[in-house]
């Protein structure tokens, strides 16, 4: 929670955290699989969602399947410019077929290059999540011409973070240096 309040004041405008449920059906912040830890000592779903209302959008990653429905009704109501993401397409359809309303992305592995947008649109999500490596001028051109929209993680780097900033295919950043990425914007 400290980071994500330390990227709120440096003017993030989007934070993104993965969930997990515990086995007490907690919607919990962690990246890691939770192996039998009961997760209680971390922060939930609803502690960001208070964090974050009127200040900053989330991208809420799902990492796996079987909790969509929880999720969505922690985020009742709907915070401004929520953004749901995932690699697994079929966790995607899910947060489709249950709110046609939000906001999907599918998440791309680093070396993960082949139709893209394809398999994007094939569940559902309209927003193509893809690793840095993964941008190319195919991708870029092909985002434009269908007019979707590209996130393109995680940046971290001053130099590779002007070179993603200038593409004009490219519409969110995933990145852990926010105060860089908004002094580059800003310069």
């Amino acid at each position: 929670m400290a980071a994500f309040t330390a990227a709120i004041e440096m003017g993030a405008e989007m934070i993104e955290t993965d969930v997990r449920r515990t086995h007490a059906g907690r919607i919990v912040l962690a990246h890691d699989p939770l192996r039998g830890r009961r997760g209680d000592a971390l922060p939930g779903l609803a502690d960001l969602v208070r964090l974050a209302a009127g200040r900053v959008a989330l991208d809420v990653e799902l990492k796996e399947p079987g909790y969509v429905a929880d999720v969505l009704a922690e985020l009742v109501p709907q915070p401004p410019g929520l953004l749901m993401t995932s690699f697994l397409p079929e966790v995607v359809a899910e947060i489709r077929a249950l709110d046609p309303a939000v906001d999907t992305g599918l998440i791309f592995h680093p070396d993960d290059r082949d139709d893209l947008l394809e398999r994007a649109t094939d569940c559902g999500a309209a927003t193509v999540v893809a690793h840095v490596n993964a941008l190319d001028a195919e991708l870029a051109d092909a985002m434009l011409e269908n007019g979707r929209p590209l996130m393109v993680w995680t940046v971290n780097k001053r130099r590779q973070l002007a070179t993603v900033m200038a593409n004009p295919a490219v519409t969110h950043i995933v990145t852990d240096v926010p105060d860089i990425a908004l002094a580059i914007r800003t310069a």
